[in-house]
């Protein structure tokens, strides 16, 4: 039987790409993402770069090309499917919006209730052209036309129990939009008299108060957005009805972007509004910046503080409510705006399938208000095996055939030679790549399976199995860099693909048994790692490093089976990467003397569904480049492994006043301490809190093999904040890793929140900007503060730092 792709239905333009030392990726901030090849569900987009050197080979600013939205967001898919059962066709565009809507007709007393997608910026030729996928062959009935009062014909449809009305108009600003209703009827008034939703556009991380009880208050994350934005949060008024929603707005004849946050709310008195704006006072640190009145005759009040800005407003809308509004903003040179559309904006994916960072109306699950259970001698002993969501988000959620993180899941390593770039003429030999990944292989650090079965404490064995001649495609290597497949209305660059389903092919010719590698027997190939012969060139994805999962299916949308089983996850990387080193001044060379398995490794973590932990603007260093997914060889840190159920308890500090803890050596068992304000067995690893390990440079982390973290061994503290949220495809629930390391939205780089960052100790007399890691005598800072603006629940101090281990006394913050 063959089994049906449900392979993230993802936009297809996202970055895709490098791997390396270092640093910073190019990303969708004030540059565009390339239009080669899309990422996967991990955002599995690797920089080769290099923190040493000015060396700007290593990056494709230069080559990347105006961005187009080519597809709906899976969020966006799921709402269509959990309304209507179907996704109407998408058409591309640079510009577009998804939102439910409901509107109530008294006459008949029934709500029109839907979803409507609207784009712009489309020529009359695209419109035809996607006025034509309604069509009977697609399921869609023609019911008819109509010439509104504005002189616009709107196109009418029906699809099963659903109308679609479609129309294509201009929207008076010189440009022209696409208009799709899609919806049904219900008997009553269901209208709340706005949309059910607000946009979930690339701008807006809607939360809020929809209707209902009166609100108070800020929600916790709502406090948290403010404070990570501006450092303080603006007063709240009580309300039926408020949203609060991330935004930015580029400004064309000044060349700024305004980027801040939205706070609006609905049917208030004008003597109400009176006494909010009256809380921006002097007493409250805030500072009048006068008046103006707009072009609708509204009022905007302007204040600031602290160098942000913030306007007010009160005024009725076309509706009839009347609406406080409130911009809290700072403004940055360029274009950096994200306000078109939902489909990938200036956001990255995560790792998982990835909701854009501050995009989606996402109701998180956290472990806010969850306080701290009952313990012994002031600790916790946490269960990981006792989450309910690890199964979900460990299996990568939306797609199948994820690598097994733990057992021995086999691994198919093919290598690659093209008959216009054969291996006798690089030197290139398959022992070399025997040696890369082999247990025992000769490198200059470990090979993928040594450093695997280290960093897992033994846990993960994986058995590699490397072809014993080179597979050599059909076609010159230039024809695969060419080629392109469709996947879901839009051409994807995949010769790799079709490489791939050459070699099945073959080997199933062959009579080679492929269901071997299906360890889990989920009808899977666990993964296929390539090695080609292609030489590097980190411009184009195809001579690049990067892991992908199988997009290669038949008309039906199913993959193809041999043996049982069909492939997905995969790793394509070129030999060439082995070599890899630097010169004297730090610029990246080839040396064929060298072993370098690093590249290898990284990307294989991909494979075991880690995502990177860099800032892909280059601008902020949450993990400082000290972590085998971000810049620097070394081992996987603590969360990882809680991810990949290498480690699957901890300790937590549940002290009332005071209690002191030893802390082994991490390289030995993954010792492992946490703090938190708050816990939530059921999510075990995927929520908000501190977790301190004693890191040393051997092992792993040998100083001598180039992968020494910091100036001394020590107590790392990490942050982590692995918010879920949930998303329904086809039915089925899976959970995923909100927060990431690397949305370059902001202007300030990196993320709102990050979902893991090193927590840096005071400066000392060696080192006055602070260091990583905690000797005797150094303290957790005091102001250490939560996502959601807490002050952390406890302190310490290290007390002292042996060979083995380093003890540590941690005490309540009153």
């Amino acid at each position: 039987m063959k089994k049906k792709l449900i392979a993230l239905l993802t936009v297809l333009t996202a970055l895709f790409g490098f791997v390396g030392y270092g640093c910073a990726e190019t990303g969708n901030n004030s540059s565009t993402p390339p239009a080669s090849q899309s990422s996967d569900a991990d955002t599995d987009t690797d920089t080769e770069c290099d923190t040493d050197s000015d060396d700007d080979t290593d990056t494709n600013t230069d080559k990347e090309k105006e961005y187009l939205y080519k597809a709906f967001t899976p969020a966006e898919r799921s709402l269509f499917i959990e309304t209507f059962g179907f996704v109407v066709p998408f058409v591309p565009n640079d510009d577009y919006y998804v939102e439910e809507y409901s509107e109530y007709y008294e006459d008949n007393d029934i709500t029109e209730q839907g979803i409507n997608f609207y784009t712009y910026g489309n020529t009359q030729a695209e419109f035809e052209e996607y006025l034509s996928l309604f069509s009977a062959a697609n399921g869609y009935v023609a019911d008819g036309t109509e010439v509104d009062d504005f002189g616009d014909t709107w196109h009418y449809f029906v699809y099963g129990d659903y109308y679609v009305d479609i129309c294509y108009w201009e929207t008076g600003e010189d440009g022209y939009t696409i208009d799709v209703y899609v919806y049904g009827y219900l008997k009553g008034d269901l209208s709340s008299g706005n949309s059910t939703s607000t946009p979930s556009d690339n701008t807006n991380t809607d939360s809020g108060n929809q209707g209902g009880d009166t609100a108070t208050d800020f929600t916790a994350s709502e406090k948290a957005l403010f404070n990570e934005y501006f450092g303080f949060v603006i007063p709240f008024i009580e309300s039926e009805e408020y949203y609060v929603e991330e935004y930015s707005f580029y400004y064309e004849d000044t060349n700024e972007t305004e980027i801040g946050v939205n706070f609006y709310a609905y049917d208030l008195t004008q003597t109400e509004f009176n006494g909010y704006k009256a809380l921006f006072s002097t007493a409250n640190g805030y500072t009048s910046d006068g008046t103006d009145v707009d072009d609708y005759g509204d009022t905007w009040y302007y204040f600031s503080k602290n160098d942000h800005y913030i306007d007010l407003s009160y005024y009725v809308t076309d509706d009839g409510s009347y609406v406080l509004d409130v911009y809290v903003y700072d403004l940055y040179e360029g274009n950096l705006s994200s306000d078109s559309g939902s489909g990938g904006g200036n956001s990255s994916w995560d790792d998982s399938d990835n909701v854009n960072q501050g995009s989606e109306d996402v109701d998180l699950i956290t472990n806010d208000g969850k306080g701290l259970p009952a313990g012994t001698n002031g600790v916790y002993d946490v269960n990981f095996n006792d989450a309910t969501y690890v199964k979900n988000v460990t299996e990568q959620g939306y797609y199948e055939g994820g690598c097994p993180t733990v057992g021995q899941p086999q691994v198919l390593v093919v290598p690659v030679e093209f008959s216009d770039v054969t291996a006798a003429s690089k030197g290139y030999t398959i022992d070399k790549i025997k040696a890369a990944f082999l247990k025992d292989g000769a490198t200059d650090y470990f090979s993928v399976y040594d450093y695997y079965y280290q960093a897992s404490y033994g846990q993960l064995d994986v058995q590699f199995t490397v072809l014993e001649n080179w597979f050599r495609p059909s076609q010159k290597s230039t024809y695969y860099e060419k080629q392109t497949i469709d996947y879901y209305g839009s051409q994807v660059e995949a010769g790799d693909q079709l490489v791939m389903n050459e070699l099945l092919e073959y080997l199933d010719g062959q009579g080679y048994d492929l269901s071997q590698f299906d360890s889990d027997n989920n009808g899977m190939i666990d993964a296929v790692v390539f090695i080609t012969t292609l030489e590097i060139n980190s411009d184009v994805t195809y001579y690049w490093a990067y892991r992908y999962w199988n997009l290669y299916t038949d008309e039906d949308g199913n993959y193809y089976e041999y043996d049982g089983v069909s492939a997905n996850d995969y790793l394509w990387a070129p030999y060439q990467f082995l070599y890899e080193t630097y010169d004297e001044e730090g610029y990246t060379i080839y040396d064929e003397n060298v072993m370098n398995t690093y590249t290898f490794i990284h990307e294989f973590g991909h494979v075991l569904g880690a995502d990177d932990y860099y800032d892909y603007s280059g601008v902020s260093e949450p993990m400082a480049g000290c972590d085998i997914m971000d810049g620097l060889l070394g081992d996987h840190n603590a969360f990882t492994k809680f991810n990949y159920g290498w480690l699957t308890a901890s300790r937590l500090v549940v002290a009332e006043e005071s209690v002191t803890l030893t802390l082994e050596d991490f390289s030995k068992n993954g010792d492992t301490i946490i703090i938190a304000n708050n816990w939530d067995d059921a999510l075990g690893a995927y929520q908000e809190y501190y977790v301190l390990v004693y890191l040393k440079n051997t092992g792993l982390n040998d100083t001598d093999k180039g992968a020494g973290y910091f100036a001394r061994d020590g107590v790392v503290v990490y942050h982590v904040n692995a918010s879920l949220y949930a998303e329904t495809e086809d039915g089925e629930t899976y959970y995923d890793i909100y927060n990431n390391n690397n949305d370059v939205s902001y202007e300030d780089g990196g993320t709102v929140n990050n979902l893991i960052e090193y927590v840096q100790s005071a400066p000392d007399a060696e080192d006055a900007n602070g260091t990583y890691t905690y000797i005797a005598g150094d303290t957790l800072p005091n102001n250490i503060k939560t996502d959601s603006g807490e002050t952390l629940a406890y302190n310490f101090v290290v007390d002292s730092i042996t060979e083995d281990a380093a003890t540590i006394t941690f005490t309540k913050n009153q």
